[in-house]
């Protein structure tokens, strides 16, 4: 419940926990956080649903990541950090990656978006910045845009990448990598990223 919540403050851009403390379902936190708009509707669907909508493209990610490492090995490494999926089938997963492709975190959620707030929210109570990230499901705009929040700069992910996170991917600079398990995965945005494009297919 740390990690979520730490990790959410970070992906939908409210500032930075300093202190959280848990009671049963009750989360406090305490740092320089900006509330949510009383009329802003926050969800897990995939489109732009939000106020706090991301603003492209003056919203840019950095550029200092390079990623060498096998795209299919990484997403096996994340699956193996899977009890909960091992056991019911039914959650998802997010892993932080270092540019050696090493597994730094890995976080289970029935939600996907909870998923990746847990992930980046770990590696930040790690004093780790996270600049590239798994996903065990497809890419969808929601989960880009809190890269977008967080200053990620790499997305792997095993299914497919949607049109609107393609779009706001290319926006922001932000590398995708689609099917990343599969023989010919499917790059999106900036190549210079990838040393290694391993029979990556471009998206047009």
């Amino acid at each position: 419940m740390e990690d979520l919540a730490v990790g959410h403050i970070r992906c939908e851009g409210r500032g930075n926990v300093d202190s959280v403390v848990v009671n049963g379902t009750d989360i406090t936190v305490e740092g320089e956080v900006i509330p949510r708009p009383i009329n802003d509707l926050l969800t897990a669907a995939c489109g732009a649903c939000t106020v706090g909508e991301i603003q492209s493209p003056d919203k840019t990610v950095s550029r200092t990541q390079y990623l060498g490492a096998d795209f299919k090995e990484m997403m096996s490494n994340m699956k193996q950090n899977q009890p909960i999926f091992d056991s019911t089938g039914g959650v998802h997963a997010a892993a932080v990656f270092n540019q050696t492709g090493e597994c730094i975190v890995t976080r289970e959620d029935i939600g996907r978006h909870n998923a990746f707030d847990k992930a980046v929210g770990a590696s930040i109570r790690l004093n780790i910045e996270p600049r590239i990230i798994g996903l065990s499901g497809r890419v969808g705009w929601e989960l880009v845009a809190k890269a977008v929040r967080s200053n990620i700069e790499i997305i792997l992910a095993i299914g497919a990448i949607s049109s609107a996170a393609e779009a706001l991917a290319r926006n922001a600079g932000i590398t995708l990598v689609g099917f990343a398990s599969r023989e010919n995965p499917v790059l999106v945005g900036p190549l210079s990223r990838i040393i290694d494009k391993q029979n990556a297919t471009r998206a047009g």
